[in-house]
């Protein structure tokens, strides 16, 4: 079965590298979220790429697009690692960050991008988890375009409706999605098996790759997750 794997917001597909060296999958395709025109296109861009049957995986930004494509035809299985249904809060949904924060965010790339991205990496860890991540873009429009994406993409209302197979990973230290955001998707969806990570923050693919591909491929297996 065909990979596709979807990044989190400004990264690479470099950034699933130490995941796909564990898991090492037979075909692998992944989405970049360059050159971005609006805010349908990183949809778009995924539907594209959507060919073959596949088992998707999304990584935060990532998750939601992979959310969005549930219903697709090529979709067999969904991997969520570090979700989210809706990354911001609304009046009853108190999950996420505040609207303004990501807006005030937007302003702090325009005027100082270094320092904004590399205060993002650093929010990426658990304790003592911190390591080199050269994994992320610089280009402030596709940035910017992105944080739209996440103000805007709300995918709750679809959760009751996925057919496939879904699993969540998540670490338990995550700061930028809440562990709450994949317990909200979990008790809403009708196949999901939910593994939280004790002392993991918002990376877990690239701080503990061999253990999430033992979970994929444990859930893949139809066995039990130990």
């Amino acid at each position: 079965m065909n990979v596709l794997l979807l990044p989190g917001w400004g990264m690479k597909g470099e950034v699933f590298t130490p995941l796909i060296h564990a898991l090492q999958p037979s075909h692998v395709t992944v989405v970049a979220w360059e050159h971005m025109r609006d805010v349908d296109h990183f949809l778009e861009k995924a539907e594209e790429t959507l060919t073959v049957p596949s088992l998707v995986i999304g990584w935060s930004l990532g998750s939601l697009v992979a959310l969005q494509l549930a219903m697709h035809e090529h979709v067999q299985a969904l991997v969520c690692i570090g979700g989210t249904s809706r990354f911001t809060m609304t009046d009853h949904y108190r999950i996420g960050w505040h609207a303004r924060v990501v807006e005030r965010m937007k302003g702090q790339l325009l005027r100082q991008p270094e320092k904004t991205i590399q205060s993002f990496i650093d929010m990426l860890w658990g304790e003592e988890e911190a390591e080199p991540f050269p994994y992320m873009y610089r280009h402030t429009p596709d940035l910017l375009l992105g944080l739209d994406y996440l103000l805007k993409t709300d995918v709750r209302d679809k959760l009751s409706s996925i057919r496939v197979p879904l699993l969540l990973i998540h670490g338990e230290c995550d700061r930028i999605c809440p562990p709450q955001a994949a317990q909200y998707i979990y008790e809403r969806t009708n196949d999901c098996t939910f593994m939280l990570m004790p002392n993991v923050g918002h990376a877990p693919h690239v701080t503990q790759p061999s253990v999430c591909a033992h979970y994929i491929e444990t859930w893949l297996g139809g066995g039990k997750n130990d």
